[in-house]
């Protein structure tokens, strides 16, 4: 039976025997939302009033195999220690760890102590600036930073926004690395193989549900910009969405936004997997393709009295439970349409491709 196996390591010390389960989400929840810090828990088995557990501010690193090495997934520092103490024998108490990546402490900086401006490494001088915090990696356009009452995480936030990049464990993508992001190895549909991770649960959410359907949107960099999908404001009335960005020039983000998010039958995918139901291969394929770093993936599906259908997506959440027993997987699927910004003759991403041409 094909099962994944989880690692647990607090400095270099494995505590994985003491360990009965695990929990974490990596991203966020749409193409439009912001990046907030991650979260893992894990449950440890505690006899001896936590002189085996690790401390607040540890660093913990878990890491997963199929049939392979192992591959990191998670990590971080411990931020809270949780004490289920069990009557009778101590073999019934437990702890639960809370552990945040290196995302969380960025926003703790209330007030960024550095300057960068038409810069685009502001987001490694972000992290230059952090004690424990970090997430780099450089932006396809020059962005700015002042010292004037700026947390840290909405600077970052305002980053991606303007550059329209996305965030893969704790590292920024710019949109021109995209192409090479996306995954060849491995596909997502409604059968197992060893080349496909086989969901057991699947739907569907259109923009219209999911908070990625607007008609028109403003951006505020160096000015504040409005632009508007002239035709989706007659039919559906004006549904606006506001972005703050860190661009140091004006840009054209207002009309990207306001088409790329235009349609509200855009679909989003939302599907679960457990790893003894998949074929040995894939799950080691899944390790490297997936759990530790998100990418860009053909996910395949048949609607109900329609016909088989194949795109790419982002893997925009990942959040997995853990227990001796399986592993399950939840995935939330971002279309890659809403993400070719400013990428052209590009099979996945090119506006060539679409009916946007001409969209910046």
């Amino acid at each position: 039976m094909a099962k994944l196996t989880w690692k647990v390591v607090k400095g270099v010390t494995d505590l994985t025997s003491l360990v009965r389960s695990i929990e974490f989400t990596k991203g966020r929840q749409n193409a439009v939302s912001a990046y907030g810090p991650n979260f893992l828990s894990f449950t440890m088995t505690n006899t001896n009033n936590g002189a085996s557990l690790p401390a607040v501010q540890d660093a913990i690193t878990v890491s997963v195999k199929g049939t392979g090495a192992y591959g990191t997934v998670f990590t971080g520092r411990v931020t809270q220690r949780n004490f289920n103490d069990g009557p009778g024998t101590a073999l019934n108490s437990t702890c639960t760890i809370v552990v945040a990546d290196s995302i969380e402490p960025l926003g703790t900086l209330n007030n960024t102590n550095f300057t960068s401006v038409a810069s685009k490494t502001v987001l490694n001088d972000l992290s230059l600036s952090s004690y424990y915090g970090s997430l780099t990696g450089a932006t396809d356009f020059n962005m700015s930073s002042t010292t004037t009452n700026v947390n840290g995480l909405t600077l970052a936030n305002n980053v991606i926004a303007g550059d329209g990049g996305v965030v893969s464990n704790q590292t920024y993508c710019k949109p021109s690395d995209f192409p090479s992001t996306v995954s060849t190895a491995i596909t997502f549909g409604p059968s197992a193989s060893a080349t496909q991770i086989a969901y057991q649960t699947f739907n569907r959410v259109e923009g219209s549900s999911n908070g990625t359907f607007f008609t028109s949107a403003t951006v505020t960099d160096l000015v504040t910009t409005t632009s508007a999908n002239a035709a989706n404001v007659l039919y559906y009335g004006q549904r606006y969405l506001t972005v703050t960005s860190a661009e140091s020039a004006t840009s054209s983000n207002a009309s990207w936004y306001a088409n790329a998010f235009s349609d509200p039958t855009d679909e989003t995918l939302e599907f679960s997997w457990t790893d003894i139901a998949q074929n040995s291969a894939a799950l080691d394929l899944s390790v490297s393709n997936g759990l530790n770093t998100a990418r860009f993936f053909l996910a395949s599906y048949t609607p109900p009295g329609g016909v088989s259908t194949s795109a790419y997506y982002w893997n925009e959440q990942t959040t997995v439970s853990a227990t001796v027993d399986q592993t399950t997987v939840s995935m939330i699927m971002t279309p890659a349409s809403q993400y070719g910004r400013f990428i052209l003759n590009d099979t996945v991403f090119g506006v060539l491709d679409t009916s946007r041409l001409g969209v910046s």
